[in-house]
């Protein structure tokens, strides 16, 4: 049997590693290109299967707290707060109690009680909107669930508003939909829509501030 010269040897095992190395990077190469392709699908979980209505109550509107100083001594809270303002929030415009409820179909109700006779209020919604079945581009898509940025909407839209009744009650109803214009069909149109109410608060239209904001009096 003939024994490989030490060059014999060497330049077989330089093939030997280079067909493995080849061999290795045409795997890689292939798991690349398969992660490639799995990453343009979308895996994401299913809608509920039901959410007709959002309704909720509104609890007075505060300013946020950045604690700084001031020290609690009742027990079973935390230990720093702020004593509460409303610089940015209103104190003007008082009410016993306000209920807002957004319908499948796009309709808004409020109803309140408690105002004071001529004062006007919007409802103020915070809307996160996830639609299927959305063209796209870049990546071209023909069935996208798509999200969209989130979107601030005053209902109804200016110049309207709900207008405080003789007895200190409002009773208003208005569409979603005409408050979203320009994309009046972000709420609605082909597709099916998951729409998230991020915030919901009531707006004292004679100073533009949030006077209610959804919540809980307990």
């Amino acid at each position: 049997m003939m024994r490989a010269t030490l060059g014999e040897a060497w330049i077989m095992r330089k093939v030997l590693f280079s067909k493995g190395r080849v061999a290795g990077l045409s795997a890689a190469a292939g798991l690349v290109a398969l992660l490639a392709s799995s990453a343009g699908a979308q895996t994401l979980p299913n809608y509920p299967k039901k959410a007709p209505t959002y309704d909720t109550w509104m609890a007075r509107a505060f300013d946020s707290c950045t604690p700084g100083g001031l020290t609690v001594t009742s027990t079973n809270v935390p230990s720093s707060g702020c004593l509460s303002t409303n610089s940015v929030t209103d104190s003007a415009l008082p009410y016993n109690f306000a209920r807002v409820r957004v319908s499948k179909t796009g309709k808004i109700r409020m109803y309140g009680r408690g105002f004071t006779f001529g004062e006007s209020v919007r409802v103020r919604l915070v809307l996160r909107v996830t639609r299927q079945g959305v063209v796209t581009k870049h990546p071209a898509k023909s069935k996208a669930t798509v999200t969209f940025a989130d979107v601030t909407v005053d209902c109804p839209a200016a110049p309207n508003a709900f207008v405080v009744r003789p007895n200190g009650a409002i009773i208003g109803a208005t569409d979603l939909n005409t408050c979203l214009a320009p994309n009046n069909n972000l709420g609605g149109g082909t597709g099916v829509n998951n729409i998230e109410v991020i915030g919901a608060s009531l707006v004292n239209v004679a100073n533009g501030k949030e006077l209610a904001r959804s919540g809980v009096v307990r």
